[in-house]
């Protein structure tokens, strides 16, 4: 079995588990994109790809704002309580591995983000994202993911996921730097940050 294979199945087993932080997660994400949406520079109703988009939270605070929505996953069962956590709203789920490229012609986004997504994945498979979201991407990249401060609390929960969590955040910012000509990293609470990059280099 595959990493992302692992993955999935691990979190097909706990969608219903996140689907309780539904509330919690688009709340912080509203917050988030309350002070930092500008950054992004989006047109109106520009197209917007979440990788590994979960529940759908993060990608709702966009859907409402106007945006076109279009949330990616490797999980059958995070897609579902995506899809029922969202129904008032318009978005297209798709099921994909990114790692392997998705089905969309390069640049047909304004803006690819990832939340929480890179700390679980080795090396390759995170520069395999940063490839796939560069050449999907017409405007800015965004990862929201661990900064480099740590606390014993979230090191054991990390641990215990079997993620690559000590990897990202030791080398998570240096990575992106050698895939993207800028990087602008914004600590936005205790242990998190937004990485936005832009200009994939060649």
């Amino acid at each position: 079995m595959g990493e992302l294979e692992k993955h999935a199945r691990l979190f097909n087993l706990i969608a219903p588990v996140y689907n309780y932080f539904f509330r919690a997660q688009v709340s912080n994400y509203r917050s988030i994109l309350d002070k930092y949406e500008a950054l992004l520079k989006l047109p109106p109703g520009g197209r917007v790809l979440d990788i590994g988009c979960g529940t759908g939270a993060f990608i709702s605070c966009f859907a409402e704002r106007g945006y076109q929505g279009v949330g990616v996953d490797f999980s059958s069962s995070m897609l579902r309580a995506a899809r029922k956590s969202t129904r008032d709203k318009t978005i297209e789920f798709v099921q994909g591995d990114v790692t392997k490229g998705l089905d969309f012609a390069d640049g047909s986004f304004d803006l690819v983000l990832s939340s929480y997504v890179l700390h679980g994945l080795s090396s390759e498979l995170r520069h395999r994202i940063y490839s796939e979201a560069g050449k999907l991407s017409r405007g800015p990249i965004l990862f929201y993911d661990y900064n480099q401060k740590r606390r014993l609390f979230t090191d054991l929960i990390e641990w215990a996921e079997g993620g690559d969590y000590f990897g990202f955040v030791r080398h998570g910012e240096k990575e992106m730097r050698t895939f993207y000509d800028d990087v602008q990293k914004i600590d936005v609470g205790p242990q998190t940050a937004l990485y936005l990059c832009s200009r994939q280099r060649k």
